[in-house]
């Protein structure tokens, strides 16, 4: 009986992980008017060896060859407007995201845990959502997914047009790319660890 109930519970949780991405596709395609799109299929990127993990190298450029990125606004979960510029001095991770990007959801407890693990002066996650719903969607999705460590920013979908979900980017402490990419990665393995930390080491 319990073996019975226990495949029942497995084959609820696999149909609402199917029902999950097919309304997050749903979601990508008509509620974001065509202007927001995803990368990948719902996986876990912490899973060793997992195929749907971008397989690119996390490859930092050289100081001399870093740009600033091109100005964004965003809030944060008090609404009070931010810039990228009021980060510098610190290793930056921006995170451009979701609440119905499947790929984007599936990466948000790794990037939880790269806040809880090297989080603090020298280096920061900020994973802006593009939510139309703001503030209210994210903080209820941040709440059931348990995500933690994470504060809440929200950002204009707008003013991304043609933006391909998850899209990273790391910032050295004088607010310049050091690196850039889109699709889930795997953030608490070493590859993502070293390159960080050679940042923050700069």
């Amino acid at each position: 009986m319990k073996k019975t109930n226990r495949t029942r519970r497995m084959v609820l949780v696999v149909a609402l992980l199917i029902l999950a991405a097919a309304a997050g596709a749903l979601t990508a395609m008509l509620g974001s008017g065509r202007r927001l799109s995803y990368t990948e299929p719902l996986v876990n990127p912490s899973v060793s060896g997992n195929p749907s993990v971008s397989g690119k190298l996390i490859s930092l450029a050289d100081p001399d060859q870093r740009q600033p990125p091109k100005p964004i606004a965003f809030t944060d979960s008090q609404g009070r407007a931010l810039s990228l510029d009021d980060f510098r001095g610190r290793v930056v991770l921006v995170n451009l995201w979701a609440t119905w990007c499947p790929p984007c959801v599936a990466e948000m407890p790794d990037l939880d845990a790269l806040q809880g693990k090297l989080g603090g002066n020298g280096f920061q996650v900020t994973a802006i959502s593009l939510d139309r719903g703001g503030k209210a969607i994210v903080e209820r999705w941040f709440t059931q997914a348990g995500i933690k460590n994470l504060a809440i920013h929200n950002a204009n979908p707008a003013d991304f047009p043609g933006a391909l979900l998850p899209t990273s980017v790391l910032l050295d402490k004088q607010g310049r790319i050091a690196w850039t990419g889109s699709g889930i990665y795997a953030w608490t393995g070493a590859e993502a660890l070293d390159a960080i930390s050679a940042l923050v080491g700069e």
